[in-house]
């Protein structure tokens, strides 16, 4: 009888060890991507091989220039695809791994696209949130990005955005003063 006692305890409290096992498994599952980050190589950053040599050396430069300027970094990465992931949580993960924008200041911008899942987002950081307001971004993206990228041309889609972008940084928001 005692023996049967504490088999059932042991097998209580195994029970107990595997759910908690599962459980915290599966909280710390979704904060673990399934696609591997990439490292950074710079402020244009083209895993997907769209932006061709000339457009990555001028967003290359305009990036540099916006940043010595203004001190907003401003990066733009283009991944194949991003596997299982959400695209959001992807380009959140990106942003705040690679360190865009100085610490303390989180002057950056992430324009961000997706290949196979044909996605792109902008992710700010709080030092810009005043003068890159959601519905600003927006109104960028679909300016700038979607025409070139209904016709297939990413790289210019991604170029003018950029340069959008950095006429917001450089006048303050007037996206007109392009």
């Amino acid at each position: 009888m005692i023996g049967s006692a504490n088999k059932r305890k042991g097998g209580r409290a195994a029970l107990i060890l595997i759910a908690l096992g599962i459980a915290v498994f599966l909280y710390i599952l979704p904060a673990m991507p399934a696609e591997k980050l990439p490292v950074p190589r710079g402020a244009v950053n083209d895993y997907a091989h769209v932006i061709p040599p000339e457009i990555k050396s001028k967003m290359e430069n305009l990036s540099r220039e916006v940043h010595e300027k203004t001190g907003t970094a401003i990066v733009v990465a283009v991944v194949p695809t991003v596997g299982e992931n959400d695209v959001r949580e992807y380009t959140n993960e990106l942003y705040r791994k690679w360190g865009i924008g100085e610490k303390g200041k989180d002057k950056g911008v992430l324009i961000f696209l997706a290949m196979k899942e044909r996605r792109v987002r902008i992710e700010i950081g709080y030092g810009v949130e005043g003068i890159l307001p959601d519905g600003l971004v927006g109104e960028i993206l679909d300016e700038n990005f979607m025409p070139a990228a209904r016709s297939g041309d990413y790289a210019v889609g991604l170029y003018n955005t950029q340069v959008a972008v950095a006429a917001v940084q450089r006048f303050g928001g007037d996206v007109g003063g392009r």
